[in-house]
């Protein structure tokens, strides 16, 4: 069997331009994830017995809050989607990618 070298290297990570945007999603990921868990920990505190307890009830609570973390992830003033976004925007820029990339 007889292999050729490749004469170009082949990069496995996407075009910067749509790094900015892929970083933004996942900050807003992370935010609607982190939503999600504040709200069930929220409702697992709670101050004694449920007048309408029953599984229906929870299972409803638990989509209105994943609905609620969902619509609310970088659109409101939380700004975690944000400080993410800051966090790791410096690995998005086409320098740094540069100097990822480069041989050492």
């Amino acid at each position: 069997m007889d292999f050729k070298p490749i004469s170009t290297p082949v990069s496995l990570a996407p075009p910067l331009k749509d790094q900015q945007a892929e970083l933004r999603k996942a900050a807003e990921g992370f935010e609607e994830l982190f939503l999600g868990l504040f709200l069930k920990s929220a409702r697992a505190a709670s101050l004694g017995d449920d007048l309408l307890g029953s599984s229906a009830v929870e299972k409803t609570r638990d989509l209105f809050d994943a609905e609620i973390a969902r619509a609310s992830s970088g659109r409101t003033g939380f700004g975690i989607a944000d400080a993410v976004e800051r966090q790791f925007s410096r690995f998005a820029s086409p320098s740094a990618a540069a100097n990822a990339y480069k041989a050492d």
